[in-house]
């Protein structure tokens, strides 16, 4: 509770900011104080971009990945991270942009949520039920266990019921000739990829999991491509800095990379994510939704 308080204050005690900047173009006046005013100014003008503007963005990036086997449009999110930062509302902006997109397909690779009112899961996610598209869904680790609370089948049964397909630990054949296969969450340890070993196909296979670093334990037989989200691609992407911050064990980062693993290199996509988890900021590195055109 006292760090959901602290949450809470910074992301509301925030637009104190305006009041500081306010008071600096009144400190401006005096010659003295001219340029320390300035520089004061300009670093609150990138704070008020970072927590007012940026985070508020949707942007959608179009990447076409040949040579996958398959042959599909898809809408690539993750880190949704419904909750203590972004609440109901942008997940209906979300909703209305995703479904005015040329893709077959919506596909939710974990971190639904960020610390919600687990009573409330139901009404918060029911814009969901609008998107015209097949939803396929994995749950990451702020659903199920690291840091928690783990809301894991509350958040499931609410997702069902505005039907989003939650393909953790199962194959789903699609009707454009491949298959969907979902992994749990890395840090939960339920990314076990057995079950896709044990049902190998000539159709290509699709992976979806919260973390990328799950692709190490895949072959190039398993998985035409793993897509992914988790890394927020540093969220504060501030450069030279934002590697260090990056929660991943094996070096992905955002786009298209190969987990290179004793098999084989692995087809990796990872997306930077629509939500904030931490701090209630993004900078140089907006909420992105990837269209991904998969061609064979």
């Amino acid at each position: 509770m006292d760090k959901l308080l602290i949450k809470q204050c910074l992301f509301h005690g925030s637009w104190l900011v305006f009041a500081f900047m306010a008071w600096l173009l009144w400190r401006m006046r005096k010659p003295g104080h001219r340029v320390l005013a300035m520089v004061a100014l300009a670093g609150c003008l990138v704070f008020a971009w970072a927590r007012f503007v940026e985070p508020q963005v949707l942007r959608v990036r179009t990447t076409t990945l040949v040579g996958t086997g398959a042959r599909a449009d898809i809408a690539l999110i993750s880190d949704i991270h419904l909750g203590v930062y972004k609440g109901r509302g942008f997940l209906e902006r979300l909703v209305q942009r995703l479904d005015a997109l040329p893709v077959q397909a919506v596909v939710i690779a974990g971190d639904l949520t960020y610390e919600p009112q687990a009573d409330d899961l139901g009404t918060l996610f029911e814009p969901l039920a609008r998107l015209r598209v097949p939803v396929y869904a994995v749950l990451g680790n702020h659903d199920q266990q690291a840091p928690g609370p783990d809301i894991d089948r509350p958040l499931r049964e609410a997702l069902m019921r505005h039907g989003v397909h939650i393909i953790e630990g199962r194959i789903v054949e699609d009707a454009h000739g491949f298959r969907w296969a979902g992994l749990g969450d890395r840090w939960a340890r339920k990314d076990d990829p057995g079950f896709v070993k044990a049902a190998p196909s000539a159709k290509p296979t699709l992976v979806v999991a919260h973390n990328p670093d799950s692709a190490m334990n895949l072959a190039p037989a398993d998985a035409a491509l793993v897509l992914a989200g988790h890394t927020h691609g540093g969220q504060i992407r501030i450069p030279w800095l934002y590697h260090r911050v990056i929660p991943s064990a094996h070096g992905f980062d955002r786009g298209e990379q190969f987990a290179h693993t004793p098999d084989g290199a692995v087809r990796v996509f990872t997306t930077t994510g629509i939500g904030e988890i931490g701090l209630p900021l993004r900078l140089f590195n907006p909420p992105t939704i990837d269209v991904l055109h998969l061609r064979p």
